[in-house]
């Protein structure tokens, strides 16, 4: 699977690294400038995007790894609907951060980064809108001048985003989103011996780390609604933390391409002494 081994989650962040080199570039006085402080906005959005990432791989690996103690009942569900926040927040976290470096851009077609008010609006849907009976609305414009081949690629992506949004926001509020999977059955050489309990397996599988997780499917549905025998394209928490990977490495990529390609700057250098 595309950036994980034995449940460790691998996010390429080198793009994003170099997009921060960028937007470093872009706040010097002799470029774009930094009066609004800008650059500390987006600075401090792309460090909530990486925080958020290490939080997805933390109880990713935390729920699927043997530990030796005794898992919780509850423990399942607390590790995937963690798992799903910093998901999702990480997505409003790097949106806040490509709006701060749209912003010194092209100021009127993203949100003000001095506006509080403003600020509290930034989300995906900046991105990719939201969808009417007649047509796409609330997108920036900003994003189709300064990042379209992002625009185009979460337009493209939207189920995948809503998905994460759509589960986080019933775990966080509404019920259960676990309905129930696989558990790992194969521990380390020596684990059960160490512990005492080998042989025992009234306690064995109280030890038991999960190896799939089946997600709740269309999650915001009445109960009376659902249909037993449908399926959607990520029905376990391990699918969507493949894609999630691709999308996120892609995205990265594609914000450096389109920042480089269509933010102009007098000097594409540092200058000595700056």
């Amino acid at each position: 699977m595309a950036g994980m081994s034995d449940f460790v989650l691998h996010f390429d962040k080198s793009a994003f690294k170099q997009l921060d080199r960028f937007a470093q570039l872009a706040c010097q006085v002799y470029n774009l400038g930094d009066d609004t402080q800008w650059f500390n906005t987006f600075r401090s959005g792309l460090n909530g995007f990486y925080l958020r990432l290490y939080g997805v791989a933390t109880h990713y690996q935390d729920v699927h790894t043997w530990i030796p103690r005794v898992r919780h009942p509850f423990e399942t569900e607390y590790h995937m609907t963690s798992v799903l926040f910093n998901m999702d927040s990480s997505l409003e976290c790097l949106v806040f951060a490509l709006n701060a470096l749209g912003y010194a851009a092209a100021p009127h077609g993203f949100r003000s980064v001095t506006d509080r008010k403003e600020l509290q609006h930034v989300l995906p849907r900046d991105i990719i809108g939201t969808v009417k009976e007649n047509g796409i609305r609330d997108q920036l414009l900003g994003y189709e001048k300064v990042f379209p081949t992002i625009r185009k690629y979460w337009m493209e992506k939207r189920a995948l985003i809503d998905a994460i949004c759509e589960l986080h926001d019933v775990s966080k509020h509404r019920q259960t989103i676990y309905m129930g999977g696989k558990k790992s059955t194969d521990p380390p050489p020596g684990f059960y011996e160490r512990l005492g309990v080998a042989g025992k397996r009234d306690q064995e599988w109280c030890y038991w780390p999960d190896a799939e997780i089946i997600l709740r499917d269309d999650p915001k549905a009445p109960e009376v609604n659902r249909s037993p025998d449908k399926r959607k394209d990520w029905a376990t928490l391990e699918e969507l933390a493949e894609e999630f990977i691709r999308f996120v490495n892609q995205t990265g990529l594609l914000a450096l391409g389109d920042a480089t390609s269509n933010i102009q700057l007098p000097h594409r250098e540092f200058l000595r002494g700056s």
